[in-house]
């Protein structure tokens, strides 16, 4: 993961917007080649959580809802931007 971190670095907004992209794209088309099997097996992280590779799924998504939520909160309690943006609607 540290040589992963190491090559991987987001400058700019337009880099920001296109690593989104680029890495929901690469998520979306590795778990719809994955039959149901698959989906319901059990996959190990490297810091050794174990879940079927459908909660990791949960796991990816419930993490960028909580980066959400982060920067949402630092965009109004820290640059005092209102940002007129629904969170949960």
């Amino acid at each position: 993961m540290i040589s992963y971190y190491a090559g991987v670095s987001y400058n700019t907004l337009d880099s920001i917007k296109e690593g989104l992209i680029t890495n929901f794209y690469t998520l979306k088309n590795n778990y719809w080649k994955l039959s149901n099997d698959k989906l319901i097996s059990e996959t190990t992280s490297y810091w050794g959580v174990t879940y079927t590779r459908y909660e990791w799924l949960l796991e990816i998504l419930a993490h960028v809802y909580h980066h959400r939520g982060q920067l949402h909160s630092m965009l109004v309690h820290c640059c005092d931007k209102d940002l007129n943006i629904l969170m949960f609607e």
